[in-house]
């Protein structure tokens, strides 16, 4: 943004400049070339991306999408999987040791694709994919994975790129 003024300063004219996207400044530019040309660089003026979510501690879902989940899953999971998640005579158990030891060194496409492409047992595949990431993400948040700013999408290459870890002690 400082070479930018600059170059802007030293042609003299007379443009608003965003600052911020909280303020706006003006810069004064004279119609004269400068002696020496001022390269502004592309990369430079655009805001660097945030790195993608590495694992399930760096916040991957909102809590409105755990919320709809848990909707979901007392809808279509509960009647085996137990409304509090701990399993029954047919079903596992979703949440503590049980889930931690069946998905840890994983990625969140593994558990995707596992509730994705076999549940419920009778239908697999038949909920949609905004149901089946929003009961991953109710899934993820009964195990205590923090909620964060963003919706977990049902998007293959993200979700291979998100490592399920062992909380913290």
């Amino acid at each position: 943004m400082a070479t930018r003024r600059a170059f802007l300063t030293a042609v003299g004219v007379t443009v608003p400049v965003l600052a911020s996207t909280l303020a706006c400044s003006t810069a004064i530019v004279t119609t004269t070339p400068p002696s020496a040309p001022v390269e502004v660089s592309p990369a430079a003026a655009e805001p660097e991306a945030a790195a993608p979510p590495a694992s399930v501690l760096d916040g991957i879902f909102t809590e409105a999408q755990a919320k709809r989940g848990r909707v979901a899953y007392d809808a279509q999971c509960a009647e085996c999987h137990g409304e509090g998640l701990g399993g029954g005579e047919m079903a596992p158990g979703l949440t503590g040791v049980a889930f931690r030891f069946r998905w840890r060194g994983l990625k969140v496409a593994d558990i995707y694709t596992s509730v994705q492409s076999t549940m419920p047992p009778e239908e697999p595949g038949t909920l949609g994919d905004q149901a089946y990431i929003d009961i991953v993400a109710f899934l993820l948040s009964a195990n205590g994975y923090p909620a964060g700013d963003w919706e977990l999408l049902a998007n293959s290459s993200l979700l291979e790129g998100i490592a399920v870890e062992r909380m913290p002690p």
